[in-house]
């Protein structure tokens, strides 16, 4: 029966998330909705910019993209809200040059006002603001020229509070194989997770960098909550309790990837974090929302997409120790047969994709295997802290560092390797003992498990 129970939880589990967000990626393709002008002028907009140890050229960047989308310039303001020391500070307002006509102002919460972290920001901003419209972006995103009237076209003709952009990764670093897997994964999510759910009249969360919400219905929430790290999900959570909808826009904006493991490290453990924290306070309103049951039950779906990292990795632990004392190959199984043709499919699929996008054969196999052996790999750190974020333990928040802003991965995390390197070494001799044993099925799945562990110990560093 044991054996049975860590078979579904290898092999099925992680299974059912890969071929729901394979079903709703084909599903993508299918949703050819475009958006049609029926306004007559453009409301005031307010963008929201959260910031703290971004490179001036970054922020710049930013508002130099803005400057040059399609809206009345009169009925758009940008708040860039700081929480930099204020010797930085000063430097931000004696440096950036905000082109004529635009208008950005340029806030810093002090350590008194300093609420909580990006979410505390935000709602910051908010009641900075005085648009009809609030967009929401991080510092390192890009949007096409007309990306905004697009998106306003579709929120408007449809019954939507908010729409998302579609997330578009970009690397400045042209040599970052793990960029490149970023790049495709990315945007396979994003298609799945907003047109895909779109196409079958399922809502979809709202996204740190890139929503478009009505100003009634944040009043309505009373703006972002401070104490929550993952600002997207808990509002999201809240917009789906008052029965507000999150519709799609298919409209692309540029998201810069982690282009080293280190970066990669700190955003998905962070995110991780977040999301258990969701999962704890935002449950009961996801369960009693005013929604239908399939989207109550997609939004679970979408919470626990940590899990099914987790749920392989505490089964692998004892997989591996259980093996050595009941014998037999636990994992032989029709189950693995299953779990192969699903994993390589999904592998297929993000392939082509990434073809597509202008890798060449090689670019696209070692980028998404340097992406797979990475998560892999860090899933020991995903679980902690996830479990952080749903026993309400203490937390950090930190920025994900990237472009010119990225460190390196200094002393205080050569833990995090050594921690990799046990667990690669302890995979591996578990699956030799299997394999001389005879117990092939169970002794491959732990050398090929083991294998990401060993390989980020040996590359971590090569894109920093």
């Amino acid at each position: 029966m044991i054996t049975l129970v860590l078979q579904v939880l290898l092999f099925v589990y992680p299974s059912f998330f890969v071929l729901y967000q394979i079903f709703l990626y084909e599903l993508s393709k299918t949703n050819k909705s475009k958006s049609v002008n029926t306004y007559n002028s453009l409301p005031t907009l307010s963008i929201i910019v959260p910031t703290k140890g971004e490179s001036i050229d970054v922020i710049q960047g930013l508002i130099n993209n803005l400057n040059d989308l399609e809206w009345e310039k009169s009925r758009m303001e940008v708040i860039i809200v700081s929480d930099d020391d204020e010797g930085y500070f000063k430097r931000l307002k004696s440096e950036l040059k905000v082109p004529k006509g635009l208008n950005v102002k340029l806030y810093r919460r002090r350590e008194d006002e300093r609420l909580g972290y990006k979410s505390g920001a935000l709602l910051y901003g908010f009641k900075k603001s005085n648009g009809q419209l609030i967009l929401t972006i991080d510092v390192d995103s890009r949007l096409d020229r007309d990306a905004l009237v697009k998106a306003y076209n579709k929120l408007i003709s449809s019954k939507c509070s908010a729409i998302t952009f579609e997330w578009n990764g970009y690397s400045e670093n042209k040599y970052s194989t793990l960029a490149k897997g970023l790049i495709a994964s990315t945007l396979f999510a994003s298609k799945a997770l907003f047109s895909g759910k779109e196409s079958v009249g399922l809502s979809v969360f709202p996204v740190g960098s890139g929503t478009l919400f009505k100003r009634e219905v944040l009043e309505k929430l009373g703006g972002w909550d401070y104490r929550m790290i993952q600002d997207d999900l808990e509002i999201g959570s809240r917009m789906a309790y008052i029965g507000e909808e999150v519709c799609a826009s298919n409209v692309p904006i540029y998201i810069e990837v982690p282009d080293n493991f280190y970066s990669f490290f700190v955003q998905q453990t962070r995110w991780a974090l977040g999301t258990g924290e969701v999962l704890r306070n935002r449950l009961k309103y996801i369960l009693k929302g005013k929604v239908s049951v399939f989207k109550k039950l997609d939004m679970l779906i979408h919470l626990f997409q940590y899990t099914p990292i987790i749920t392989v990795f505490m089964s692998a632990i004892i997989v591996n120790i259980l093996s050595l004392f009941i014998g037999g190959d636990i994992l032989r199984s029709f189950l693995f047969l299953f779990w192969l043709v699903v994993l390589g499919t999904y592998g297929f699929l993000l392939y082509k994709l990434a073809i597509k996008l202008g890798f060449s054969p090689l670019q696209s196999l070692f980028g998404i295997g340097r992406l797979t052996a990475f998560t892999v790999a860090i899933s020991p750190f995903i679980t902690i802290n996830f479990f952080k974020g749903l026993l309400k333990s203490k937390k950090t928040y930190i920025v994900t560092p990237k472009g010119k802003n990225k460190v390196s991965f200094n002393k205080k995390y050569r833990y995090t390797i050594v921690i990799i390197m046990f667990f690669g070494v302890f995979f591996l001799i578990g699956g030799i003992i299997n394999i001389l044993h005879s117990y092939y099925v169970t002794g491959l799945w732990l050398l090929y498990y083991s294998s990401a562990f060993i390989y980020t110990t040996l590359t971590f560093n090569r894109e920093l």
